[in-house]
């Protein structure tokens, strides 16, 4: 009869008769230890060390979540924010402010009082857009608080001033007249409104200090 002969795959091949000698049977265990075994690794006691194969060790990359960032006080937002995220209005609109409200009531002073210089309603307008700036301008920006008003009534007198002009004397006499004698008689309007100013930023500063610190 034929003899059949085990292989690794699991299937068998006939194989011619023998002729003589009783079948032959392949056992698991003559199977297995015919099977070719891996290479056994190599230890890496054996292995010559090779300078060129050593590499410089590469820290870690940083984790961005990890990185601290920087916050304003209370505010917990990023210091290249600052300038946008902080409240309060900026330089820009306290000069607008205060020096817009100033010269317009220093017009309808000149044109609707009718009077040889400005006045009271100009020294009013001036204190009440002063206190406002002051009131709501940024802490990074509050000194403009404190040089707008004088600013504000020069820039005033210089322009609805020239409704004012004496009609005497040149044109040089005329303006140097019209400024001094418009500054010195609301000299208090000047000062009072830049001392109230500056109080009102002071205050402001000292209340924010301590939130600020913690």
């Amino acid at each position: 009869m034929g003899l059949r002969t085990v292989t690794l795959g699991g299937s068998s091949s006939p194989v011619s008769p023998s002729t003589s000698g009783p079948p032959v049977t392949v056992t698991p265990a003559a199977a297995a230890a015919a099977t070719p075994s891996a290479p056994s690794p190599v230890p890496l006691a054996s292995v010559d060390h090779d300078p060129s194969l050593e590499y410089a060790e590469v820290a870690p990359r940083p984790d961005p979540t990890d990185t601290p960032i920087e916050s304003d006080g209370a505010q917990g937002l990023p210091a290249g924010r600052r300038a946008h995220a902080a409240p309060g209005m900026r330089a820009s609109g306290v000069w607008l402010v205060v020096i817009g409200v100033t010269v317009v009531m220093g017009f309808a002073d000149a044109l609707v009082v009718g009077r040889t210089q400005l006045g009271w309603l100009t020294g009013v307008s001036l204190l009440a857009a002063s206190i406002y700036g002051a009131l709501v301008v940024r802490r990074q920006d509050a000194i403009i608080a404190v040089i707008a008003p004088p600013l504000a009534f020069f820039v005033a007198t210089i322009t609805a001033g020239q409704l004012t002009l004496p009609t005497t004397g040149g044109l040089l006499v005329q303006e140097a007249f019209m400024i001094v004698s418009t500054l010195g008689a609301n000299a208090a309007w000047v000062f009072g409104s830049t001392i109230v100013a500056l109080v009102i930023v002071l205050v402001r500063r000292r209340r924010s200090a301590p939130s600020s610190e913690g």
